[in-house]
Formats: structure tokens, C-alpha cells, sequence
């Protein structure tokens, strides 16, 4: 059955009962015309506090009594099982993925609501988010504000982006369900598994833009979706940068893997391996071109407000990662190629 026109808020949040008052704030002063559907459905994602008993009461007090709203329990950690877990019940076909550093623009929902009507081939919808800072920026946070999820995407133009170019981010994104179950009728499932810890980063969002367009669907951008992502004070230290900036090694490798198969949709095996030797050689050489960069955060890690060493760093990383994963890539590779094939069956 196709999913009723409306817009689900899919808040998700790990041990967020500190956090997600504000959020409860900015979507209970959402104005959306009367005629439009939507609903609040709020995943607590393995947490440890009281997150749902803190949502339920704020859903209570702060949003419409017409609005609905439930509180999931989803005990495996890991945005893609939350994720998975809103998408599979959200009852609404615009399903806007809102973290608990969220806090939506007011006219947001409509805005998603009309964005996604009006252009059905919308598989995911990416929004412009400000950044809205606890302690004042630091002078080099403007240089890596993509690194966080903020500013204009698709090079700030407003529509579909190149048929095999760039990514959404998750936060603030909206994800078309019945694409979301065309996928999961033919087997999809997140292969980005991210373990918490030394390297914060996710991935799940770009593997769900690449394999939606893999069903047929576009990925868009639309300037006037918009929010506030908020950085508390612990996220804009050069720490922070330092372990989010690298990326995560799974999110870094199905990333490649469908790079690949998106430009050469009948990529052998042996066309796999020859393309991802050609890669390597290519971080090398790029290395090599930033030689003394590399060997500077070869030894120590850069020191704060050093972009160039930063940018170095995250390189190298790249290298490491491909070069010491080529077996895992090779499994990812296998798993896509499967996904597409099973995909292009029914199209």
C-alpha cells in the first residue's frame, strides 16, 4: 500500500533526554496549513537515560493535541537501525530525518510537505542548515562547516544534483518512504556499521542517497528547507574536529564501492579490482604531492587552526583505510552489485 501524502518528523537520538526539549520546541512551533498530514515520531536509540519518558512528557505538553505522536524503543545501537526502524513505520511519504541537535525553521514541514509533492522523482531532499553555536565559533570552524553537516549543498543550487555527484546529509534531510520500501522489497540493508568511539562519523546517510538512486530516484537540494543545527561546546574543539574530520572506515568504503558501480553500471569483478588499484595509485600520488604536510601529521596530529595539515591527515586516512580494507571493499562491492542488479529485474 502506498504510504499516505504527509510529512513524518523522524526524531532520533541516543541517551538525548539533556537535548531534545529544544527540538520538542521547534517542531511545536511548526506552522503547517490544515489540510496537510503530519505526525512526530520520536526513536530513542539504545539509550541508557530516561529519553523516553522525557519525550513522552514533553510531546504532551509542547505539541498539538491534533498532531499524533509515539515514542520507539529501538535497543540496537546505530543511526542506520534507527533509521530503519522510523522508516519502516512512519505512516507519512515525506519522512524528515531530525537529529536532537535539530531545531527546524517554522515553516519547515510545509516546506518539506510541497518540495517532495511537487517532484516525485525526489528520493531524498537535502535541507540548508545554520549553524547556531553555544560559545562563539572558533576562527577556523567556518573552513571545515561541512565537515559538520553545515551550509548550502549541491554547491548551493537549489534542485536535482548531477546524476552521479555528491551526497545529502542525514540531519534535516527528508527521505521519500515509498522509495524507502522499494528498496526493502528488494533486499536492501545498511552495510555502513559504525562502531562509537575514537572516530565519530556516520555513513548511513550517504549509502541510503546512493541506493536510491541506484531504484531510479534523484538526489535534491532545496535552499528554502531549512534549520538550525546546534553545536554545544564540546563539538568546536580541534579534538572534536580531529575525530570526526577522518570519517569513519566503512562509511569511507561504500562510498567508494558505489562511486564505482554508479558510473560503470555493469562493472565486472576484475573491472572492481582494476578500478580500485587505479584509486590507490591516485591517493598516492596525491600524497606525494603533499609530502611534507604527510609526514608532519604522519608524526603528531596537527595543531589547531592548521587546515592544510587537516586536510593532510584526512588523506592519509583515505589511503589507509583503502589500502588496508581492499577485501572488505571487495565484499561491499558484491553486496551493491547484487542490490542493482535485483533493481534493474523490475525497473
Amino acid at each position: 500500500m502506498h504510504p499516505l501524502e504527509g510529512v513524518t518528523l523522524l526524531i532520533c537520538t541516543h541517551n538525548g533526554a539533556d537535548r531534545i526539549a529544544n527540538v520538542f520546541r521547534s517542531v511545536a512551533a511548526q506552522r503547517v496549513e490544515q489540510h496537510v498530514l503530519w505526525e512526530v515520531l520520536l526513536i530513542s536509540n539504545a539509550s541508557n537515560d530516561d529519553t523516553l519518558a522525557v519525550a513522552m512528557r514533553l510531546g504532551q505538553e509542547l505539541l498539538p493535541v491534533n498532531v499524533p505522536f509515539r515514542v520507539l524503543d529501538e535497543p540496537k545501537a546505530g543511526k542506520e537501525h534507527a533509521l530503519k526502524r522510523g522508516l519502516d513505520v512512519a505512516r507519512y511519504e515525506a519522512v524528515a530525518i531530525v537529529d536532537d541537535d535539530n531545531l527546524l525553521a517554522p515553516d519547515y514541514t510545509q516546506m518539506a510537505f510541497e518540495i517532495m509533492q511537487a517532484n516525485p522523482e525526489i528520493g531524498v531532499l537535502g535541507a540548508c542548515a545554520e549553524g547556531f553555536f553555544e560559545v562563539p565559533p572558533p576562527d577556523w570552524f567556518k573552513e571545515v562547516q561541512a565537515v559538520y553537516a553545515i551550509g548550502p549543498q549541491n554547491r548551493g543550487i537549489s534542485g536535482p544534483y548531477p546524476d552521479k555527484d555528491g551526497f545529502v546529509y542525514g540531519a534535516g534531510s527528508v527521505v521519500r518512504r515509498s522509495a524507502w520500501l522499494k528498496l526493502q522489497a528488494h533486499g536492501f540493508h545498511f552495510l555502513t556499521q559504525v562502531k562509537r568511539g575514537k572516530i565519530l562519523a556516520g555513513g548511513e546517510d550517504i549509502e541510503l542517497g546512493e541506493a536510491l538512486r541506484l531504484a531510479g530516484y534523484k538526489l535534491w537540494y532545496d535552499e528554502r528547507l531549512r534549520f538550525r543545527h546546534y553545536m554545544y561546546r564540546n563539538r568546536l574543539t580541534w579534538e572534536y574536529l580531529l575525530r570526526i574530520g577522518p570519517g569513519a572506515p566503512s562509511a569511507l568504503l561504500i562510498s567508494i564501492v558505489y562511486y564505482f558501480v554508479t558510473r560503470h553500471p555493469n562493472l565486472s569483478d576484475a573491472g572492481f579490482n582494476f578500478l580500485y588499484a587505479k584509486r590507490l595509485l591516485w591517493l598516492t600520488k596525491e600524497l606525494a604531492h603533499r609530502a611534507g604536510q604527510v609526514m608532519i601529521v604522519w608524526q603528531h596530529p596537527p595543531k589547531e587552526g592548521e587546515i592544510a595539515e587537516f586536510e593532510a591527515l584526512r588523506l592519509l586516512q583515505n589511503f589507509r583505510v583503502s589500502l588496508a580494507n581492499w577485501g572488505e571493499a571487495k565484499r561491499l562491492f558484491c553486496a551493491v552489485r547484487a542490490l542493482q542488479q535485483r533493481l534493474s529485474e523490475t525497473n
